[in-house]
């Protein structure tokens, strides 16, 4: 048996944080006295492990809970999805590196290129789809996919990445405005609007995606802002929801 502050020590994770995952469900310690003291088991401690391990390999604390919640959950399983998805991003690195290494080539040599080579070397998206699909499963259920099945890669251009595509590029050029500022509020009325209309005024599933893209997790199709825009977005709504959004 152990206290807090032993497996605190032993984990390398702080009291706090083991604190939180009680309040939160997801490692509630099997013994916890009328003091308020909690006491950890050896099946405690193994579980502990397996949450550390998926949240290093970049799950969120969320999604884990709803692993660990799912009797049928198969951590090897899950763990195969991810390194596949792991490979599938270091094969897209690869074949970036050899754009940028072709791309310097030319520049260097000045020579003519052999274009369709070069654009061969563009496709980073993986023609191999499934371990992405398997994943995207976890996510979101049947409904949401319907929703979702609406949007394709970013960069198609087609009529419904049109309007994203025009909003983000107003956002990335005006990220130097305070987000409180009427230009950025303008802009927040803007992207709410969009939200509403793509994803069927279905908030809960828009904001899933969003914290899938704030927590960079692996997920399939969505739009990937920089880190800029997500804090920009992130500020801006906020204050319009608490203000603008308020009295209309």
């Amino acid at each position: 048996m152990y206290s807090i502050g032993k497996l605190a020590k032993i984990s390398h994770i702080s009291v706090r944080a083991l604190r939180y995952y009680d309040e939160i469900g997801l490692l509630p310690p099997t013994i916890k006295n009328q003091a308020g003291h909690r006491f950890y088991t050896d099946e405690d401690i193994s579980k502990l492990h397996t949450i550390l391990m998926l949240k290093d390999l970049g799950f969120s604390l969320e999604t884990i809970h709803k692993f660990l919640s799912n009797r049928d959950f198969d951590l090897r399983k899950v763990l195969g999805m991810r390194k596949k998805m792991i490979q599938l991003e270091q094969d897209g690195l690869r074949k970036m590196e050899t754009s940028i290494d072709t791309l310097l080539a030319i520049l260097e040599t000045q020579e003519p290129a052999d274009w369709e080579a070069v654009f061969e070397t563009f496709s980073t998206f993986p023609a191999d789809k499934s371990p992405l699909r398997e994943l995207w499963e976890k996510y979101f259920s049947e409904e949401e996919q319907q929703v979702l099945n609406k949007f394709t890669q970013f960069g198609d251009q087609n009529e419904v990445e049109n309007p994203w595509t025009v909003l983000i590029e107003d956002v990335r050029a005006n990220l130097y405005q305070d987000p409180k500022s009427p230009v950025a509020q303008e802009l927040a009325r803007r992207w709410m609007e969009l939200v509403g209309k793509f994803y069927e005024e279905n908030l809960d599933l828009a904001q899933k995606v969003w914290d899938l893209n704030k927590k960079r997790e692996p997920h399939l199709r969505f739009f990937q802002f920089e880190q800029e825009i997500i804090n920009f977005v992130d500020q801006a709504t906020h204050y319009y929801y608490e203000h603008e959004g308020s009295t209309r």
